[in-house]
């Protein structure tokens, strides 16, 4: 089958469905396009920091003009 026959067969099947179904397969193509995004636990990057400067909450001099 061509694309062109394939992409025809596949609109006159959407145009045969029911609102509901439509509205059910199109939730389903959207579920397979954008999978829900997993959100971040609490202390999940608990140890991978390993090392921090001991100035590190210094003044950096690219601010002074700003600073008092």
């Amino acid at each position: 089958m061509q694309a062109a026959e394939l992409k025809i067969h596949v609109v006159k099947e959407i145009a045969e469905l029911s609102d509901e179904q439509f509205m059910q397969v199109y939730d389903d193509l959207i579920r397979l396009l954008h999978p829900p995004v997993r959100t971040p636990r609490f202390g999940s990057a608990k140890g991978l920091v390993t090392f921090m400067a001991d100035d590190f909450d210094a003044p950096l001099d690219d601010f002074k003009e700003y600073m008092p």
